[in-house]
């Protein structure tokens, strides 16, 4: 074999005049051939798996790296580029993937591997990819992330950090199907006001459907800590916020008189009540001064009113509120992604909006009957006499609800809960002393009362404000104190006057040594010695859910069932076997 390579290369290389041609022939056909086979060297073999913190010593070559998959944006500029951008983080560094021609993403958290070439420019280096088989990954890279609590998170966040964190909640504002980055907030109840935590949130890449404010969603991330804004951030994707379509919107009702506040509302789902003036371009709703606010009808609406004529007529309109540049101004457009018109003519008006938008109108009435469906405003407790309270257009405190002074007639029984739901039979009265319009409620029925309001040992006096009167939780270990009850702070000497129930199971010597939950009232009551006023919680009593004798709490902690009285089915309850443990 030797002997005829020696032989070939003689040819090629001898000086003969007469065959130098065909040696040049010879040659050229062997250079396109080891061309070749480079080319599809490069072309078929396997990229390296390389370590991302060395990727400038393989500029402009094909590589592979793997990593953990920290968030990704599609289309990132908004420009309609069939492109996806990827962060993937191996422990060594962080790449930025340009995807081009992708395929369908995994979740935030999954072990990738991305192939594309090395590119550095002005200082800055990426992968570039293309098509759908440069990002993969298996089933077992998927992360199981388990779903948490905010509150869980919230106790101690270092212990989640850098780790993928499913969560529940729900969100402060609307999020528009083409926003490719958004910060907002995840709270554990959809009323800010009646939030206890709230976690940053970065959703970036565009979700492609609106997602409204107060939307009770699940969503997976990785936890990190944003060290210029102090603060900690849950990093999430867009298209992967599961929304639960069980869990209602309200729709929040605009009022006039508080334009200023109206910006808190950009983006969300509202409704208003006004006069309707349809012989212009846009459409404008007046209320019952010199304001007004611009309305975009849909074909719907504008072939309703070419049927027959809504201008002048008093409606209540809904869609979505959103800044104009056309028409400088705030406008209630039903065109995205709300209800299927503006008007809908099966929804009468409500008497809050017919007070917003024309309230003169029911004072030429003070005889007629209207049918009031609002909140309590502030709990009232029960009276033998009529007493003052306010009702409100929503649950609880949003920027620019509207609260309406009324009169509730005794004798009454039952306590009026902040936030309770009424429906009341009501006429409409001037208020001559207060200056100011008053219903009075002939009769009502109340709605289920709300959730007792869990109290921070933390937040201290004025917050704990905020909740008098209120149904409330709170935690701690019931100790008598100068013979009487008290709760006391776990691991502190913080303490709460405690009335306790006579039926309640928490106070014996089987509970003494254990922090339980305690629900009841909180009052403001005289102390003692006359001098101040101390928080007392009234009436209060623990859990018992299967009526065993034991706390909830308490059977937690020993590792019998709650929700069964014989944990075991030995035929002894499970108080009878703690007692008969303790001698």
């Amino acid at each position: 074999m030797a002997d005829v390579v020696k032989g070939f290369m003689d040819r090629i290389t001898n000086e003969d005049p007469e065959s130098r041609g065909q040696q040049l022939w010879v040659m050229f056909a062997l250079s396109i051939f080891l061309v070749a086979t480079l080319n599809y060297y490069a072309y078929v073999r396997e990229p390296d798996v390389i370590e991302i913190g060395s990727l400038l010593e393989y500029k402009n070559e094909v590589v592979k790296v793997e990593g953990t998959l920290v968030s990704w944006v599609e289309d990132p500029y908004s420009s309609g580029d069939d492109r996806l951008d990827a962060i993937v983080d191996d422990g060594t560094g962080v790449v930025e993937v340009r995807w081009f021609r992708p395929a369908d993403m995994p979740p935030i958290g999954t072990t990738v591997t991305a192939s594309g070439d090395v590119i550095e420019y002005d200082g800055r280096v990426w992968l570039q990819s293309l098509g759908a088989g440069a990002m993969e990954w298996s089933a077992s890279d998927i992360p199981d992330a388990p779903v948490l609590a905010i509150a869980d998170v919230a106790a101690n966040p270092q212990d989640h950090e850098g780790t993928v964190v499913r969560l529940k909640g729900y969100l402060s504002k609307s999020i528009g199907p083409d926003a490719t980055f958004t910060s907002a907030y995840l709270g554990d109840h959809p009323n800010y006001g009646n939030s206890e935590h709230q976690m940053h949130v970065l959703i970036r890449s565009s979700t492609g459907t609106w997602i409204e404010a107060h939307s009770k969603v699940t969503v997976q991330g990785i936890l990190t800590y944003q060290q210029r804004d102090l603060r900690w951030s849950l990093s999430i994707q867009g298209p992967d916020i599961l929304i639960d379509r069980q869990h209602e919107v309200d729709t929040t009702q605009l009022d006039w008189a508080a334009e200023a506040t109206w910006s808190y509302q950009s983006g969300q789902r509202v409704s208003m009540a006004g006069t309707l003036e349809t012989d212009g371009d846009p459409w404008m709703l007046s209320g019952p001064g010199t304001e007004q606010i611009c309305v975009l009808p849909t074909d719907i609406d504008r072939a309703a009113n070419d049927a027959s004529s809504l201008n002048g007529t008093l409606q209540s309109v809904e869609g979505r509120l959103l800044w104009s540049t056309t028409h400088h101004g705030w406008c209630i457009d039903a065109n995205e992604g709300t209800e299927p018109s503006l008007i809908n003519p099966e929804t009468p008006v409500s008497l809050m909006a017919l007070l917003s938008a024309s309230p003169q109108t029911l004072l030429d009435q003070p005889e007629r009957t209207y049918t009031l469906s609002s909140f309590v405003k502030y709990t009232l407790e029960p009276s033998v006499e009529d007493e003052e309270g306010y009702v409100v257009d929503a649950a609880a405190y949003t920027p620019g609800w509207t609260t309406v002074a009324t009169t509730f007639p005794g004798p009454r029984t039952q306590w009026l809960e902040a936030g309770q739901s009424i429906v009341a039979n009501v006429t409409v009265a001037w208020d001559d002393e207060d200056m100011r319009i008053r219903f009075i409620v002939n009769d009502y029925t109340l709605g289920n009362p709300p959730e007792a309001r869990t109290l921070l040992w933390d937040d201290g006096a004025t917050q704990w404000g905020y909740a008098r009167d209120q149904a409330a939780k709170l935690n701690g270990r019931a100790a008598q104190i100068d013979g009487e009850w008290h709760l006391v702070r776990p691991g502190s000497n913080d303490t709460i006057r405690l009335n306790p129930t006579s039926s309640t199971v928490g106070v014996d010597e089987l509970h003494a040594d254990y922090a339980l939950t305690w629900q009841g009232r909180l009052r403001q009551m005289e102390s003692a010695d006359g001098l101040s006023m101390e928080f007392v919680l009234d009436q209060a009593a623990v859990s018992d859910m299967d009526g065993d004798g034991l706390a909830d709490g308490l059977e937690e902690a020993i590792g019998t069932s709650p929700s069964a009285e014989d944990s075991d089915d030995d035929g002894i309850n499970d108080r009878t076997e703690l007692e008969n443990a303790n001698g």
